[in-house]
């Protein structure tokens, strides 16, 4: 099951998006609770100073003591309403004398005892007239000339669902400010993205690491073959060195004219024919290996290649040449006179590479398994090389076909189309 790799923009943008959000989704929230407390506190004071400045008025006082015309105090409850946006005020008498301007007027309640009794003024929290409510509480005295008493009660409340839309009205912008904010936020994320995209040419960063491991890989094959390269001329020096020691100089000018010889045809083919840098290098330096192992390895004189197709990918193809001439070299490796030959063109409509070995050959059961991931009749930690020429040639839209080689060995041929739909 492939894995649906997340692209570096839609990475990024949810990533800002994600964090803008909670930041002020977070701060709206905490200020929600502030603004909240505060104005719940606001209501609090506001409750209480009013229902002590109705206690302390003349005219309650004269209602609840001297009966007097309830018609000329509610204006002004009314009026005091009005000015504090008050959901109601109720005034309430130990003689069962009430007054409201919240409709029907109710007796003292249980949480008018403190005013009754103590004389105190506080604020209490509950069912109003309209749901919960904050009720500001004071006591209305009396005073004759040998004592005080309290007459009744004052109670000024305010609805908290009126209280929870103040406060909502106050969040509402810093709601709008918010998104803003996180409008800009989006918007500076997608120039990040765009710019760092710009920095990295387009690329993933998925295809960059691709084109890392690839690139390390590459200098890990051409550091291989120079060095088999390198030790391989050692050889020959060697060779030459001991001829000219012992004196055997027909022998050393044979041995520089045969490897000069052997040299001059594979490079003229190999710099004449084949016109790709990567190719090419490769080319060297499997011809280096095959010397060092005692390998003859021959590159077809037939072999000519201009360019590649625009849909083949270099690197790519350097995985495919690599992995078959290698296995062509393990294959014959334990034959007395190992051949293996080389064979790539782009003469016809197709770009053919066909590497021949006289090996031991393929069996049946082996060849069903043998691109497989992993599998491997050369012990463990092997088995990758052919599945990732599979893989390769696949993304060309080309095909592999093995066939066995007439005297012995195997034969594996790419066939990778030049022009694609």
């Amino acid at each position: 099951m492939k894995t649906r790799t997340v692209s570096l923009r839609t990475k990024i943008f949810t990533l800002v998006f994600a964090l803008l959000f909670f930041i002020i989704a977070g701060m709206s929230a905490v200020f929600y609770a502030i603004q909240s407390g505060e104005t719940a506190e606001q209501v609090h004071q506001l409750s209480l100073q009013t229902a002590q400045t109705i206690s302390l008025m003349p005219e309650t006082t004269a209602f609840l003591s001297e009966n007097h015309d309830r018609e000329a105090l509610l204006p002004v409850l009314e009026h005091i309403q009005e000015r504090t946006e008050a959901r109601s005020i109720s005034i309430a008498g130990r003689n069962g004398t009430v007054l409201s301007t919240g409709g029907e007027a109710k007796p003292l309640r249980e949480s008018d005892s403190r005013s009754l009794i103590y004389g105190g003024t506080y604020t209490v929290e509950e069912a109003g007239t309209d749901g919960q409510a904050i009720i500001g509480k004071a006591p209305i005295m009396k005073t004759t000339n040998r004592y005080t008493e309290v007459i009744g009660t004052v109670s000024v409340e305010f609805s908290k669902k009126s209280i929870a839309q103040k406060t909502a009205a106050q969040t509402g912008d810093i709601l709008l400010a918010a998104a803003f904010a996180l409008l800009a936020g989006v918007l500076g994320g997608l120039w990040l993205t765009r710019s760092i995209l710009a920095d990295t040419l387009g690329f993933e960063p998925s295809k960059i690491a691709a084109m890392y491991k690839k690139t390390i890989d590459e200098m890990r094959l051409y550091s291989d073959e120079l060095r088999a390269q390198t030790h391989e001329f050692k050889n020959k020096l060697y060779v030459l060195s001991g001829l000219l020691q012992l004196g055997r100089n027909e022998a050393a000018i044979d041995f520089i004219q045969k490897e000069a010889d052997n040299v001059s045809l594979q490079n003229q083919i190999v710099f004449n024919q084949i016109q790709d840098d990567l190719v090419q290098a490769v080319l060297l330096g499997k011809t280096a290996k095959a010397s060092e192992r005692k390998i003859s390895f021959a590159i077809e004189q037939e072999s000519v290649l201009s360019a590649l197709p625009a849909h083949v990918d270099g690197h790519s193809l350097l995985t495919v040449i690599s992995n078959l001439i290698d296995n062509a070299f393990e294959a014959v490796k334990q034959e007395k006179e190992p051949r293996v030959t080389f064979l790539i063109t782009d003469a016809s409509p197709t770009l053919i590479i066909e590497v021949t070995d006289n090996g031991t050959g393929i069996d049946e059961e082996a060849l069903q398994l043998l691109f497989e991931k992993g599998y491997s009749t050369k012990g463990e930690g092997r088995g990758f090389g052919l599945h990732n020429v599979k893989e390769a040639v696949e993304s060309f839209q080309g095909m592999i076909e093995v066939i066995p080689n007439e005297s012995a060995g195997t034969i594996f041929t790419i066939y990778i189309p030049k022009e694609t739909r």
